[in-house]
């Protein structure tokens, strides 16, 4: 996914929010995320708002707004996406094997915890159901509530069936078939939530 971020900012950034908001207020911070981008270059992003930060049972979660690209989704100090930029992601994780799929009825995503790609998904008509399963119930919240214009409402489509639980081992038990498989993930850091869906299975050294 598109940025990075520095480790230090961010439990900087965490530490000043006191505690996980609960209401709809927002502190106003005036930070700055560091990111190393190569040898002697770095880039600086002002940070306005902290809409929520907070540690699921799998991972850290925040929520701030950025001067530049507008609110931005942090898990494990790492930005996931941006409001200004999302759909660029999103839209080229999905559209290609949607439009190559003649007639996609059933989908399976696999994280996608932001509902955007779920949110894409359900564009096409042709599609009866997309199983979504996600391993971080927090976290889908938090986005659900905090970047409402990632799922667009996507959330009341009856054709959106959401699970909260492995993908992984969701995959590998189940007997359903999909017409589209689409990993929405987070890249393998190890002992992180998604790092499974990268191995081929129980057996490959990847966990069971």
């Amino acid at each position: 996914k598109p940025y990075g971020s520095s480790a230090d900012t961010f439990l900087r950034l965490i530490a000043m929010s006191g505690q996980s908001k609960q209401d709809d207020k927002s502190i106003k911070l005036g930070l700055q995320l560091m990111e190393n981008q190569a040898e002697g270059l770095r880039r600086h992003i002002q940070v306005d708002e902290l809409y929520f930060s907070g540690k699921s049972a799998f991972q850290e979660n925040a929520v701030v707004k950025t001067t530049t690209f507008g609110r931005a989704l942090f898990m494990d100090k790492q930005i996931q996406s941006s409001e200004i930029d999302e759909f660029i992601y999103h839209e080229s994780l999905v559209k290609p094997a949607m439009t190559l799929h003649s007639n996609p009825k059933r989908v399976f995503i696999g994280g996608g915890g932001e509902f955007a790609t779920a949110r894409e998904v359900l564009k096409y008509k042709s599609v009866e159901e997309c199983v979504m399963v996600d391993i971080d119930e927090e976290a889908c919240k938090i986005c659900i509530k905090e970047l409402p214009t990632w799922h667009d409402g996507c959330i009341e489509d009856k054709r959106l069936k959401v699970i909260y639980g492995d993908a992984f081992k969701y995959l590998y038990e189940c007997k359903e078939k999909f017409d589209v498989v689409i990993m929405d993930i987070a890249d393998p850091v190890e002992a992180g939530p998604g790092y499974k869906l990268y191995t081929k299975g129980p057996d490959s050294g990847g966990g069971g």
